[in-house]
């Protein structure tokens, strides 16, 4: 089964990407390649990474998809 490395979460308010952004991390190996979350450009990513804490280190936010391309 293939898994995703990114999910979309463009359109949703801070609170649901939070949410969807906990339930993919959950099970995760350790030293996997970061999560690539999609958000909308609206999207306050400083606040949302300090809302992640020390999980912020797994993952990666972008208004843009083809900034993952530049940074993976």
């Amino acid at each position: 089964m293939q898994v995703s490395n990114t999910i979309d979460c463009n359109g949703l308010s801070p609170a649901p990407t939070l949410l969807r952004i906990m339930q993919a991390l959950v099970g995760r190996e350790d030293g996997a390649s970061p999560l690539n979350v999609l958000v909308g450009s609206d999207c306050n990513c400083e606040r949302l990474a300090d809302s992640l804490g020390p999980l912020a280190e797994e993952v990666q936010l972008a208004s843009d998809a083809k900034q993952f391309a530049a940074v993976n």
